[in-house]
């Protein structure tokens, strides 16, 4: 290798290593709340084709958050920080989420000719959220009727995601809808993957109304699967109504299956005590 030669190679190395550690050392771009870009529209659908065409217009990238608020339940837990937070000697903090700030948000990937979601997140917009490197197109208030027949069609556009239908399906029980219950019985029945099923349960045993209730016993009395008996077990177990109790008590005491039964017994025990066993 001649001098000149090798001069400039090491020149080339040494500006690719340069150029490497400059890409590694750029700072993210940081979007909070106050930088939401609101978009105007009528239905939920049209919302979102402005916020996308408003969107590539822009030329800001491949991938944007779509956001909007939507009807949530009283009561209902959404966000990764609901629940206690904090215990020590009597003392306690319980964090709650609140319906009024619940917010659906749709990773968007606008590439090719048609846009594909592929993440659903619920927050909670009281928090502060930082968004790295991806804007957020907030599309305001959006009927619940709306938002679930959305979330439906994601869900259904890409059913080899399962990260996608668990988080669809906590953001579906989210929503003050008799048709929420309606889709988590749906996939709780008819989805062919154990686990999915096990999720809408799961979530149905979140939401914590009458309807749900009943949707959960009509189900255990259907199904012949252990995996699913245990999760509508786990359901009953964190209602507070007589119903589930006394549901845990036939089970605990008439099923056929001696690990439902002791499944049964151990909920009733961690939840009722010995009450229950005393009635």
């Amino acid at each position: 290798m001649t001098r000149k030669l090798f001069f400039a190679l090491a020149v080339t190395l040494i500006t690719l290593g340069c150029a490497a550690t400059q890409a590694q050392d750029k700072p993210k771009r940081e979007y909070t709340k106050a930088d939401f870009i609101n978009v105007d529209g009528g239905s939920l659908n049209d919302k979102l084709d402005r916020a996308v065409k408003q969107f590539k217009a822009a030329r800001q990238g491949e991938t944007v958050w779509l956001a909007y608020h939507f009807p949530a339940r009283a009561g209902t837990s959404y966000g990764p920080f609901t629940g206690m937070i904090y215990y020590d000697e009597g003392i306690k903090l319980e964090r709650k989420d609140d319906p009024a700030s619940a917010a659906i948000f749709l990773l968007a990937d606008v590439s090719a000719s048609s846009t594909k979601f592929s993440k659903i997140r619920t927050l909670d917009l009281r928090e502060p959220y930082v968004f790295e490197d991806r804007q957020v197109y907030w599309l305001g208030e959006v009927d619940a009727n709306q938002s679930l027949a959305q979330l439906e069609s994601i869900l259904r556009a890409d059913k080899e995601n399962k990260d996608l239908a668990r988080s669809g399906l906590r953001a579906i029980a989210t929503h003050d809808s008799s048709r929420a219950i309606a889709l988590l019985k749906e996939y709780a029945t008819n989805d062919a993957r154990v686990d999915v099923q096990r999720s809408a349960i799961a979530n149905l045993g979140r939401v914590k109304t009458a309807e749900s209730l009943a949707t959960l016993i009509e189900l255990y009395d259907k199904t012949a699967s252990n995996e699913l008996k245990e999760e509508i077990i786990g359901g009953l177990g964190r209602s507070d109504d007589r119903q589930a109790s006394d549901k845990l008590l036939s089970i605990a005491r008439n099923d056929p299956d001696p690990k439902m039964r002791q499944r049964a017994v151990r909920r009733l025990s961690s939840v009722r005590g010995n009450v229950v066993w005393s009635n």
